[in-house]
């Protein structure tokens, strides 16, 4: 019986072959350069993924990437006509004299006058007067900006002065706005370059292995009219 066995296994190594499997995504990478890919994506979203030839993921990060530029640029420049609005605004109403400064602008908004409201109401609020502001708070007058710098909204007993500085703050206000969009936008486009790289080197690691993968599964099959059998090896 046993000599019968020992027949029957040599006929078998004899007449058998053996088939080897390979899964071609897990080295079609292997030849590519890990750098290069992800600084791709670092400079241009998708970009690493096209050069690994995963385009699925290339139009998103693109159109997202075109999308919060879009976004970046309006409100860079929609913010800046704001701040140009509300400074040709306050040259016409308030007198202001100086330039198109963000915290000089906000500082025009918080006070009615520099050094003092023309038609000053009988009870005038403390802080009305950005002078006297300074003198209670300890301060220089021409600490911040200097005395060529002036402006005065007219008195809060007047609807109409009243009117031109909240008019004015709301300019400033929807700058402020815009600003916020501008800067969030920013933070977007810094993390859809991060994503990219990441899923970049995901990729890489995942189609440039060079080696067989240590899972292994054998399948004995015979040929069709039993002449032999082979071995169908999967990695």
């Amino acid at each position: 019986m046993r000599i019968i066995l020992a027949i029957l296994l040599a006929s078998v190594a004899a007449f058998s072959q053996i088939v080897v499997s390979v899964n071609e995504n897990v080295y079609k990478n292997s030849d590519k350069n890990v750098f290069l890919a992800v600084g791709a994506s670092a400079l241009l979203p998708g970009m690493g993924e096209l050069y690994l030839n995963e385009k699925k993921m290339v139009r998103p990060f693109l159109w997202t990437d075109l999308g919060l530029w879009v976004v970046t640029v309006g409100a860079y420049v929609v913010g800046d006509r704001y701040v140009t609005s509300a400074h040709n605004y306050a040259v016409r109403h308030a007198g202001f004299t100086g330039k198109k400064n963000v915290s000089l602008l906000n500082t025009v908004g918080s006070y009615r006058s520099r050094s003092g409201v023309f038609g000053q109401n009988s009870s005038p609020d403390m802080n009305e007067d950005y002078n006297q502001a300074m003198i209670r708070s300890g301060k220089k007058v021409d600490e911040e900006f200097s005395n060529e710098v002036q402006w005065d909204w007219g008195s809060s007993d007047n609807p109409e002065t009243t009117e031109h500085i909240e008019e004015f703050k709301s300019r400033m206000r929807h700058y402020r706005i815009s600003r916020i969009v501008f800067q969030v936008s920013v933070g977007a486009l810094i993390l859809n370059r991060v994503v990219s790289m990441l899923d970049s080197w995901r990729i890489y690691r995942a189609t440039s292995n060079k080696s067989f993968s240590s899972r292994v599964q054998f399948e004995p099959e015979f040929y069709d009219d039993g002449a032999a059998l082979f071995m169908n090896v999967k990695f």
